[in-house]
């Protein structure tokens, strides 16, 4: 693997929209367009404004657009509409910049958020993932999430599997 030298640091919500347009890029380049295109991309904008998510940009040098992102939120009853779960973390929105794809940094904003999570207090982490998003399973049972046998269809109509991670048993 090629690590890419790029910062990490926390999002804020000048980031959202900018971090909003690389989850569309990786998302396009991953499925292709899908009609449900500009709707998800202003949620995930939304999504990153909410205060009570928090995200991680990587940028590379002398850049200030995100190359990396990766963010945390609640997780809530209902799949993600009703009230908070205590302790659970919802992880969201893990993409790249195609062009930098395979060279780490996924990992890295990843890891980033695992630790804010834990510094917040959640004591379990869990995501959904496509299930033909074969690099991303690999990345995230890499990093101890395991699958929990519960699938759902996301809003492009792709069978996507949950994932849980144990924040209080997995190394930091």
């Amino acid at each position: 693997m090629n690590d890419l030298e790029a910062a990490i640091r926390s999002g804020t919500a000048a980031d959202a929209e900018a971090a909003a347009a690389l989850v569309h890029r990786a998302d396009l380049a991953r499925r292709g367009p899908s009609p449900a295109d500009a709707e998800i991309r202003g949620r995930s904008a939304r999504r990153l404004a909410v205060p009570s998510t928090f995200f991680r940009v990587a940028e590379a040098p002398g850049q200030r657009e995100p190359i990396g992102v990766a963010a945390g939120m609640p997780g809530r009853v209902g799949g993600g509409v009703g009230d908070p779960i205590p302790g659970l973390c919802h992880i969201s929105m893990v993409a790249v910049e195609p062009g930098h794809w395979g060279r780490g940094l996924g990992r890295r904003v990843l890891t980033a958020v695992l630790a804010d999570a834990r510094r917040l207090g959640y004591g379990q982490a869990q995501l959904f993932t496509q299930t033909g998003n074969e690099r991303a399973r690999v990345l995230y049972e890499s990093e101890g999430f395991v699958l929990t046998g519960q699938t759902a269809v996301d809003e492009v109509g792709d069978e996507i599997l949950l994932y849980l991670l144990d924040l209080r048993r997995a190394p930091a």
